[in-house]
């Protein structure tokens, strides 16, 4: 009997409640079992080469039809070594991808409902199929990734232990090249570390795909504030080769009030709470104060984050942005989430005005309501304010979750390092930047995108740096 290709029956991955999930920081998202993550593998119908959109929709181009296929063989231990390919964090990426609109977005079971052919349904869900992956290899114990080339003599730095430099140490390590990660923070990580809520990415999770790194050689040195601690130049000197993976960690505020107590923003909240636990003062050491009910100003990932987070430290929490869902870059089921746990979503509403009391306390953000007009240079419909629809939602403080920009700490002893208009790190398609032997990729160059999109970049940079090492430079 010829099999049955199911087309819509899309296994949903389980959730705790949202009534208890809104009390914790445990990760809600439970991931499939065995039985459903083989159950929807065999809904991927394993396109030829030619239509296997969900690659090209992949920004690090995981070979997704190969991995999934191991997954019906019952070869898990050759879907993580598919999948590692090009992805080195499979449970990471599996988690925290916007799958709605690269993979899974490009799907042919989603991609012809798009187009109005009969027949298909809900695209394969990939990114739970790659955690379960990365998962199940974690927790099974199998010894993977420790294989590395034969030494060879070249020396590389990379600052900063976000996704870009984690995925370049990754790669120049088993290329045998010896490679010292230095990092400001305690931690490595980056964004994944102290952006992220434990409650979407646990840290247990993270430091074993660090211990990997470990394995494979790669050092650490925590505390080490390049530009501060020890000059860009410097490193340039020690090492034949150094990576710029400095991420996007300034926020940047801007409008009317933002002086007032009780204005955070979005990096100040997930540091403290992810990083250093402000969720259990006073036991830990750092507090977080966000009173009583909270506003949120954006409409992307690191809003969502926010979100998750002050639900969970018990706040009201409002989240404010001047588009709609449909325009907004967070993940779709990520706003039915956070409404179901509580969250009130202000949609097509600019913040124009942060209000405090005669303390200089934060009482409220002044808004204003928006409609949809002419596309902007981004294809975007242009938001329009609507005349007399000004308004004050009642808040006791203010957390922004936009306009993150690149710190130039690390580099400001550099004259010679050319920047973009925008205060980004220019670089030229191998990533290389004006001063020959520095090399930069992530949010200090692309001003702020997906970890995937930082990994990608930071794996380009090492094939770069590779090459630069074995033609340019003599031992």
């Amino acid at each position: 009997m010829a099999k049955r290709i199911r087309y819509e029956d899309r296994n949903p991955e389980p959730l705790m409640p949202p009534s208890e999930r809104v009390k914790t920081f445990r990760e809600y998202a439970f991931g499939y079992s065995v039985s459903l993550a083989l159950d929807e593998a065999q809904r991927c119908l394993f396109c030829k080469d030619a239509d296997q959109r969900c690659i090209k929709g992949c920004p690090i181009n995981v070979d997704i039809p190969g991995f999934i296929r191991k997954i019906t063989e019952g070869d898990l231990l050759g879907a993580y070594k598919k999948i590692v390919e090009t992805d080195p964090f499979p449970s990471i990426c599996g988690r925290i991808c916007p799958q709605e609109r690269q993979c899974e977005g490009s799907c042919i079971l989603y991609y012809d409902t798009v187009r109005g052919r009969k027949n298909k349904g809900l695209p394969v869900s990939i990114g739970a199929l790659e955690k379960f992956v990365g998962d199940f290899i974690r927790i099974s114990g199998l010894d993977v990734d420790t294989e590395r080339a034969e030494l060879t003599g070249y020396r590389v730095a990379v600052v900063g232990a976000g996704p870009a430099g984690l995925a370049c140490a990754y790669d120049l390590a088993k290329w045998g090249h010896e490679v010292h990660v230095f990092e400001a923070l305690p931690e490595a990580g980056g964004v994944m570390a102290y952006g992220i809520p434990h409650a979407r990415l646990p840290r247990d999770l993270l430091n074993w795909e660090i211990k990997r790194l470990e394995r494979l050689g790669v050092k650490f040195f925590f505390g080490y504030v390049v530009g501060r601690t020890i000059k860009l130049s410097e490193l340039l000197e020690r090492y034949h080769a150094v990576f710029l993976g400095v991420g996007a960690g300034r926020g940047s505020l801007g409008i009317r009030g933002d002086h007032l107590k009780g204005v955070y923003s979005a990096i100040e909240v997930l540091t403290r709470v992810g990083l250093v636990r402000a969720d259990l003062f006073p036991q830990s050491g750092t507090p977080v104060n966000l009173g009583k009910r909270t506003a949120i100003i954006g409409g992307g990932f690191t809003a969502v984050d926010c979100a998750i987070t002050a639900l969970r430290l018990g706040v009201e929490t409002h989240v404010v942005y001047r588009r709609t869902r449909e325009t907004s870059s967070a993940r779709q089921e990520e706003w039915d989430h956070i409404s179901e746990e509580g969250a009130i979503i202000h949609w097509l509403t600019q913040p124009i005005e942060i209000i405090g009391d005669d303390k200089g306390n934060v009482v409220g953000l002044k808004c204003i309501k928006m409609t949809l007009g002419e596309p902007d240079e981004s294809g975007r419909p242009r938001p329009v304010p609507v005349e007399g629809s000004e308004h004050v939602i009642e808040c006791d403080s203010v957390i922004f979750a936009i306009g993150q920009k690149a710190n130039p700490i690390a580099y400001e002893d550099m004259p010679g390092l050319e920047l973009t208009k925008w205060g980004t790190i220019k670089v030229d398609e191998n990533f290389r930047t004006s001063i020959k032997g520095l090399f930069a990729g992530g949010d200090a160059v692309n001003g702020g995108d997906t970890v995937v999109r930082a990994l990608s970049e930071g794996r380009k940079s090492a094939q770069a740096i590779h090459k630069f090492l074995i033609e340019e430079v003599r031992l």
